[in-house]
């Protein structure tokens, strides 16, 4: 699967940038870009983690709601 890629800019400390550079060494990766890129994936599974528990959470205490179809699912996106 192919995807468009955005090149986005960030500013570190010089520490940071350097704690990037040798990690993403250390570790194995092809470029800091890969190494970021990983570090973003981790991220987002642990978001959703959080997310997912937080509902959990909401349904045990009866925060729940019924949706009768996909239409009216996306309103609560």
């Amino acid at each position: 699967m192919y995807y468009m890629r955005q090149i986005l800019n960030i500013s570190l400390s010089k520490e940071m940038a350097e704690n990037i550079r040798n990690d993403a060494k250390d570790e194995g990766f092809s470029s800091i870009s890969e190494f970021i890129r990983a570090a973003v994936r981790i991220y987002l599974r642990e978001l959703a983690v959080r997310r997912i528990k937080k509902g959990q959470k909401e349904f045990a205490k009866g925060k729940t709601r019924t949706v009768h179809s996909f239409t009216e699912f996306r309103k609560f996106r």
